[in-house]
């Protein structure tokens, strides 16, 4: 890789550690597709499972405190290692564009939904119920796809949240459906290591750019923060659609 390439790599990584540290979402959606295009996808993917994992780490502990403000929390994460463990096998029995179509239509529908009512908060008996079977289904979907984040965005998203509760939410549900899914990449003996190296690597930008993000939450006002999600949520759908349905 040329020095113009690493310097374009270490910004995409920066820009998506400081959308992290910000929202709690961001890193693989804006580092994976830009170190695709000089690594390849499946390398992209693998090397990035070690500052995605880092920065869920990160998140967790800085913000341990709000653990109590997500309700059936512990079980939520044991169905979405559950999930994930399911997703290995739906990967080898359902087709992946298939998958990929589902991932689309949620995030459609959920946009509909907010786009007619705004004021939608998942609450009461329905997120209790709700809740085990979307986060099984963000563990599913992270097993097949190596991608969970359409689901768990929209999921914590409902709960309408006080921004740094998202940011904590959506962090240790990432955290141990991607570190399921890290000990499953390890296993298929996709972690070489050389890629285990550039996995530390770009843990530098990681490092430098989450700490920045962070201290943004602080600035944004709840009706700002909903907004800049929204914003990734539709982001997620157009990638989804563009590359992966339309291509």
């Amino acid at each position: 890789m040329s020095f113009e390439s690493f310097l374009i790599v270490f910004v995409a990584i920066g820009l998506g550690a400081f959308a992290k540290g910000a929202t709690g979402i961001g890193l693989p959606l804006i580092g994976i597709p830009i170190m695709a295009g000089f690594l390849g996808v499946e390398h992209a993917i693998v090397v990035m499972t070690i500052p995605v994992a880092a920065s869920n780490i990160w998140l967790v502990w800085s913000y341990r405190k709000l653990v109590t403000a997500i309700p059936g929390l512990p079980f939520m994460l044991v169905m979405g290692v559950i999930g994930t463990l399911l997703g290995t096998y739906v990967l080898a029995t359902l087709d992946d564009r298939t998958l990929i179509y589902m991932l689309a239509i949620w995030i459609g529908l959920y946009l509909v939904n907010l786009t007619f009512n705004p004021n939608f908060r998942l609450e009461g008996k329905t997120a209790r119920y709700a809740s085990p079977i979307l986060a099984t289904c963000a563990g599913i979907s992270q097993g097949a796809t190596g991608m969970s984040g359409p689901v768990i965005a929209t999921w914590i998203h409902s709960y309408n949240l006080e921004s740094k509760t998202f940011v904590f939410g959506v962090s240790i549900m990432f955290l141990a459906i991607s570190g399921t899914h890290v000990l499953a990449v390890s296993g298929a003996g996709l972690m070489s290591e050389a890629r285990l190296y550039e996995g530390l690597l770009a843990l530098i930008p990681t490092a430098l750019f989450l700490p920045l993000g962070m201290r943004m939450t602080n600035l944004f006002s709840t009706k700002i923060f909903n907004r800049i999600i929204i914003c990734l949520i539709v982001i997620m759908e157009i990638k989804l659609i563009w590359r992966d349905i339309l291509s």
